[in-house]
C-alpha cells in the first residue's frame, strides 16, 4: 500500500491527465447524445437570453424587454459558443463539458497544495468519475461552470499570495485573473458572492505576519478591484435599463418566497405553490423590479409572523441539501435508476469527507481543506434560506470530493505506517506551507 501511494505521488500528473481525458471523452459523448434537446425550462431561458445578446437585443426577454431575472454570468459564458457555432445547443453544452475538465485539473492542484500528488490524483479521479457532475455539465445549467470558477478563484488567489519563489508577474496575474473569476462567479451564482470576499479575507488574515505582507495588501486591492469589475458594470446596466439598483438579478425575492411561505414545503423547491402571490402581483401591475421586492417583502413578513414554522422549514432544508434526489418540477426527468446512482456515488463521498473531519486530532486540516469545509458549510446554510435543489449543491460536491480524497490518502498512510507525515518524510512545517507551492 505504501508503494502504491508513492507511485501515485510520482505519477500524479499522468493519472490526472488520464482521468481528465477519459472524462472529457465520456462527457462529450453524452453531450452529443443529448444534442439540441432542451429538457428543462431553465435551459430554454438561458438559450433565449444568449440568443438575444447574439442578435444585438441585449439581455432581453423573448418579447424584447430588458430583464435581469436571470444572473448574466452564465449567458455571457455561453455567448462565444453560440456565436461561433451559429446557435448550436450542442456547442453551448461544451461550455459545461470544458468547465468540468478545468475543474478536474484545478481540484488536483488544490489536492497537491493541501497534501501531496496522491491526494490531487485521487481527487481528479473521483471528480472525473462522479456521474452527478457529468450529468449537470451536459445540461445548460450554471453550476458546473460555477464550480470551475470557484476552484479557479481559490487556486489563483493562493498563487497571488505565494512567497518570493514565484515571480511578481505570476503573482500579479493570479490576483487579476483570480479576482475576475470571482467577479464572474458572483454574477453567475450570486450566493457565492459573499464567499469570494471571504476567501480573500481568509488569505490576507492567514498571511498577515508574512514577510511579504506589503505585497499581500497590494494583491488584495488588485483582487478586490478585479472582483468588483463585472458586478459593478452589471449594476450600472441595470440602473440604466431598469431604472433601479439591482446587484445581480431580480429573482431573489421569488426564490426567498419559494422557500418561505404558507404553501411551500422543504422539498417543493421551484415547484412551490405561490400562485396567490403571483396573482396579487398582477393585480397591482408590478414591473419586474417591483415584483421582486413584493415577493421579498411577503416572504420576510411570513417569516416574521411564523417564526417557529420558518425555523423548522429552514432546518429541513439544511438537511435536504444532502439528499440524493429532488422532486423535479419537469415531468419525466426523474427515475429510480438515477436516484440509485446518485445515492451510490454521493453518500460514500460525503462519508469520507466526514471521516476527514473526524481525523482532526491525528491529522489537523490543512488550510486548503479548512477553506473547502467552510465553503461547504457556509453555502449549505445560505442555500437553505431560499430553497434546495440537488443541482444547486453541485459546486459543493466538488469541494466534498477534495476532502474525501484527502481522507483516503491520509487514512491509508496512518494505517500503513502509523505516521501522520506526508510521503517523502516532509516535516509538519513544510506541509503547512504547501498551499504556497505553485502547481
Amino acid at each position: 500500500m505504501s508503494r502504491a501511494l508513492t507511485a501515485m505521488d510520482q505519477n500524479s500528473r499522468g493519472i490526472v491527465l488520464v482521468a481528465l481525458a477519459l472524462n472529457l471523452i465520456a462527457t462529450t459523448a453524452y453531450a452529443i447524445v443529448l444534442s439540441d434537446q432542451l429538457r428543462y425550462l431553465d435551459e430554454r431561458d438561458y438559450v433565449q437570453l444568449t440568443r438575444s445578446m447574439a442578435e444585438g437585443s441585449g439581455f432581453s426577454t423573448a418579447l424584447g424587454n430588458a430583464t435581469a431575472f436571470r444572473p448574466p454570468g452564465y449567458p455571457l459564458m455561453l455567448l462565444p459558443a453560440y456565436l461561433i457555432s451559429g446557435g448550436s445547443v450542442l456547442a453551448m453544452r461544451m461550455v459545461g463539458v470544458l468547465s468540468l475538465a478545468g475543474a478536474i485539473w484545478l481540484v488536483s492542484c488544490l489536492g497537491r497544495r493541501a497534501h501531496s500528488g496522491a491526494v490531487g490524483a485521487l481527487a481528479a479521479v473521483l471528480m472525473a468519475g462522479y456521474p452527478l457532475l457529468t450529468y449537470t455539465a451536459t445540461t445548460l445549467y450554471p453550476q458546473v461552470p460555477a464550480l470551475f470558477l470557484l476552484l479557479l478563484c481559490l487556486h489563483l488567489s493562493l498563487q497571488a499570495l505565494s512567497p518570493q519563489h514565484l515571480s511578481h508577474a505570476r503573482r500579479l496575474s493570479g490576483a487579476i485573473i483570480g479576482g475576475l473569476a470571482g467577479g464572474l462567479l458572483t454574477v453567475t451564482v450570486p450566493t457565492f458572492g459573499p464567499f469570494v470576499l471571504a476567501i480573500l479575507g481568509w488569505l490576507v488574515w492567514r498571511h498577515r505576519r508574512a514577510e511579504h505582507r506589503r505585497w499581500i495588501f497590494h494583491a488584495l486591492v488588485i483582487s478586490l478591484f478585479a472582483v468588483a469589475l463585472l458586478p459593478t458594470a452589471w449594476c450600472v446596466r441595470n440602473a440604466v435599463q431598469l431604472h433601479a439598483f439591482v446587484p445581480v438579478s431580480t429573482n431573489n425575492g421569488l426564490n426567498l418566497l419559494l422557500g418561505n411561505s404558507e404553501k411551500v414545503t422543504a422539498t417543493s423547491g421551484a415547484g412551490g405553490d405561490i400562485s396567490a402571490y403571483w396573482q396579487r402581483g398582477q393585480e397591482l401591475h408590478l414591473d419586474e423590479v417591483e415584483l421582486d421586492r413584493f415577493f421579498r417583502d411577503e416572504a420576510l413578513r411570513w417569516i416574521a409572523t411564523h417564526p417557529a414554522r420558518a425555523a423548522d422549514l429552514y432546518a429541513q432544508k439544511v438537511v435536504l441539501n444532502f439528499s440524493f434526489r429532488n422532486e423535479l418540477a419537469t415531468p419525466g426527468q426523474g427515475s429510480a435508476d438515477k436516484d440509485f446512482v446518485s445515492a451510490l456515488t454521493f453518500y460514500p463521498v460525503l462519508g469520507l469527507a466526514l471521516l476527514r473531519v473526524l481525523m482532526l486530532r491525528t491529522r489537523p486540516l490543512h488550510p486548503v481543506e479548512k477553506a473547502a469545509l467552510w465553503l461547504v458549510i457556509g453555502h449549505v446554510l445560505l442555500l437553505a434560506v431560499f430553497f434546495t435543489r440537488l443541482r444547486l449543491r453541485m459546486p459543493l460536491d466538488g469541494l466534498t470530493i477534495l476532502l474525501a480524497a484527502s481522507a483516503v490518502v491520509v487514512g491509508l498512510r496512518l494505517w500503513v505506517d502509523g505516521s501522520v507525515q506526508p510521503s517523502g518524510g516532509q516535516s509538519r512545517r513544510m506541509v503547512d506551507h504547501q498551499s504556497d507551492i505553485p502547481t
